[in-house]
C-alpha cells in the first residue's frame, strides 16, 4: 500500500511538472495567475530583471529609454520572467513575484512620504516672516 501511495504522489509530481512550463522560453505555456502588472519589475526594473533573468530589462538603466522600458516590465514582467526562469511551482512564483511587489510598495509609500514631507517643509520655509511686533498686535512706526 505504501509503495502505491509513492507512485501516486510520483504521477502527481510528473503532472505539476508537465504543468509547469517555466523556463522554457517563449514556448512556455502561461498558466493562470502568471499574466497581470509587476510594481516589482516597475520600480525596481534592472534589479528585478537581474533576479527574473530577464537581462534586456537592463535597458531600463539608459536614458530616455528607462521609462518606456519600466512600464514594458510591469505590463509584461510576470510573463517573461516565467518563461525565462524555471520556477519550482506556480506558487513559488507568486511567492516571489508577491514579495517584489511588497518591497516596490514599500518604496513607493516611502518616496511619497518623503514628497509629501518636502512639500509641507518647502511651503512653511517660504513662508514670509512677520515681524515680533506685527505678532503681537502692535503697529510698527516708521
Amino acid at each position: 500500500m505504501l509503495e502505491r501511495m509513492e507512485d501516486g504522489m510520483r504521477d502527481d509530481a510528473k503532472e505539476m511538472d508537465a504543468a509547469n512550463s517555466s523556463g522554457t522560453g517563449r514556448q512556455a505555456a502561461l498558466l493562470e495567475g502568471v499574466a497581470g502588472w509587476s510594481w516589482g519589475a516597475f520600480v525596481f526594473s534592472w534589479i528585478w530583471a537581474i533576479g527574473n533573468r530577464t537581462p534586456w530589462g537592463l535597458l531600463g538603466l539608459v536614458p530616455g529609454v528607462g521609462l518606456v522600458v519600466r512600464v514594458l516590465l510591469g505590463m509584461k514582467g510576470r510573463e517573461w520572467a516565467w518563461r525565462s526562469r524555471r520556477w519550482d511551482s506556480l506558487s513559488h512564483f507568486r511567492r516571489v513575484q508577491r514579495r517584489w511587489n511588497i518591497a516596490a510598495g514599500a518604496v513607493l509609500a516611502l518616496l511619497l512620504a518623503l514628497l509629501l514631507a518636502a512639500l509641507a517643509l518647502g511651503i512653511a520655509h517660504d513662508r514670509p516672516a512677520r515681524p515680533a511686533a506685527q505678532q503681537s498686535g502692535e503697529q510698527l512706526e516708521l
